[in-house]
């Protein structure tokens, strides 16, 4: 999952999350350093998601990814998780109704994402 995504989910939660993505994705999304009820966010996602928001990202313009991007994001992250798990792949094949090559796929990309997060958190700084 992009990062931006994640550290919005954090902060309102992921279907709230998805809500801002859905409408705002793509571009980028000023948030104010306070909503009321009458907002354009706040009537997007809630008012209390909507303020929670605003209270973590006062002032900041947030770069959105388009939704298709971050819903197959978590797409893969959650089928990653699940083969983690220890699901088959067949298994995952029929749940997420992919080819057994696009889930081998999906597998690889995660691990290999995995793989340079890794390597990036153990390479000592300069």
């Amino acid at each position: 999952m992009q990062k931006i995504v994640k550290e919005i989910a954090d902060v309102i939660g992921l279907p709230a999350c998805l809500d801002l993505v859905s409408r705002w994705g793509g571009r980028d999304l000023y948030v104010p350093e306070r909503i009321d009820r009458m907002h354009p966010i706040a009537f997007a996602i809630g008012l209390e998601a909507a303020q929670k928001l605003a209270a973590e990202y006062p002032r900041c313009t947030l770069p959105l990814p388009i939704e298709r991007n971050a819903t197959i994001d978590l797409r893969n992250a959650l089928i990653y998780q699940e083969w983690k798990d220890g699901a088959s792949k067949q298994r995952l094949s029929h749940r997420w109704g992919l080819t057994r090559p696009g889930i081998d796929a999906v597998l690889a990309k995660m691990q290999d994402r995995e793989t340079r997060a890794a390597s990036n958190q153990a390479a000592p700084a300069r």
